[in-house]
């Protein structure tokens, strides 16, 4: 399929969810709201709950920032490998909208004590704690922690609707029929985007890094990590990779499945391959400083997760997140067949799944003698279903290929750079 198929096709590549995936869908929705209900109404699970919310919304939300800074990374260099796919990242990015407004949703209830949120910080429940730590006690401030995080995620909703607008704007066009004026726009949106998408990827990438400190390393005020941004980074973009694959064999037997051809499979799987070692190394780079280093505030850390129930997780996270698919990827048929790329990246998923759980539970759950992730899976499922929810109403909404992207000519000609 070439670029003139492309535009004769244009109105076939909205996609329509299955009523079996819609249901699922919702179903898990409800799983996920119910959960919530039973943590915020038992008693002594409320720090836990939020936890459970916190990490779970934290995941996706790095799907659909991911999905958004990768798409920035191709247009600052004018990349055009990647343009059959685009719209599936920016699929994901639809979901940042819905993940700042739940933030917001949490970080009120933070603020306001709403079932026991006010307790998950242990340096807001107990500021004491601070005071023989010179630095964080005048950072981490409650004022303070709020405008920061507030700013860092209005910036993000600006930078995300705008690409949106920039990219779907110029699709909108083409639909209409007026080729000449959607042609025009696309290339001044490609101008545009290619020129804007350095800074935006330094506001993506500064943000991200302290609203991770600030949200999540934060949990545990007297440890730190300099590494905590680069290490982040690692884990969406792994994830973002794998998660990207499972959506492309999913659309294969689809009108959209037929402008994404094995190339693209074989480059996402060479990312995905890539980042796994690169995740490998931060950690075992995290893990050796504190290990050589022996400061108690930095080795607490790491002690409270070497005792059960997390020490499985912790042995099961290099298995399936790094040995697994180290060795399996090399092959070349690994990174573009199914019935192995599939179990590949659906492990990456759940062992990084078990990476942001063993972030934040393990300072949310006082008592973890009797600990079984009940709570932690119900609001998965509710999350998962809001994402997936997100992604097809934008599928409904949007042609799934960017049909009036200048650089999907080139793309679809065995262009491949």
């Amino acid at each position: 399929m070439n670029a003139n198929d492309v535009y004769d096709q244009r109105k076939s590549f909205f996609l329509e969810a299955p009523a079996s995936l819609k249901g699922a869908t919702y179903a898990a929705i409800a799983v996920g709201v119910l959960t919530l209900a039973y943590g915020f109404i038992g008693e002594g699970l409320g720090t836990r709950t939020w936890g459970a919310f916190l990490f779970n919304l934290f995941f996706f939300f790095c799907l659909g920032l991911g999905g958004m800074a990768f798409a920035a990374m191709q247009d600052v260099i004018s990349a055009n490998w990647g343009r059959p796919i685009r719209r599936i990242q920016e699929g994901f990015g639809a979901f940042v909208p819905v993940a700042i407004l739940l933030f917001v949703v949490y970080l009120l209830a933070v603020g306001f004590g709403v079932a026991d949120a006010g307790k998950v910080y242990k340096w807001m429940d107990d500021p004491s704690i601070l005071n023989h730590f010179h630095g964080k006690d005048s950072y981490l401030v409650p004022h303070w922690f709020f405008i920061r995080v507030g700013s860092i995620l209005a910036a993000i909703l600006f930078l995300t609707l705008w690409q949106l607008k920039m990219s779907l704007k110029r699709d909108e066009l083409a639909l209409n029929g007026d080729r000449e004026t959607a042609e025009k726009f696309a290339y001044e949106a490609k101008e545009k985007l290619r020129f804007w998408s350095a800074p935006i990827l330094i506001v993506y990438g500064t943000g991200f890094t302290f609203m991770g400190m600030d949200l999540v390393m934060s949990l545990s005020p007297l440890w730190f990590s300099t590494l905590w941004g680069g290490w982040q980074f690692a884990i969406m973009m792994q994830t973002l990779m794998a998660s990207l694959l499972i959506v492309m064999f999913a659309l294969k037997g689809t009108k959209v499945g037929e402008v994404i051809q094995r190339q693209q499979f074989h480059d996402i799987g060479k990312l995905m391959h890539g980042f796994t070692i690169f995740f490998a190394y931060l950690t075992y780079a995290h893990i050796l400083t504190y290990w050589y280093g022996n400061v108690p505030e930095e080795t607490e850390y790491f002690i409270h997760r070497m005792h059960q129930p997390w020490l499985g997780l912790v042995m099961a996270i290099p298995v399936i997140g790094f040995i697994l698919p180290l060795y399996s990827l090399v092959f070349k048929a690994a990174k573009y067949t199914a019935w192995v790329t599939v179990p590949l990246a659906s492990l990456i998923l759940l062992a990084q799944w078990f990476s942001y759980l063993l972030m934040i539970q393990p300072e949310v759950i006082a008592d973890s003698s009797n600990w079984f992730p009940g709570i932690e899976v119900g609001v998965f499922l509710g999350m998962a279903g809001l994402f997936i929810l997100t992604f097809i109403t934008f599928a409904k909404k949007n042609p799934m290929v960017p049909i009036a992207d200048p650089l999907l000519k080139d793309a679809l000609d065995a262009g491949h750079h």
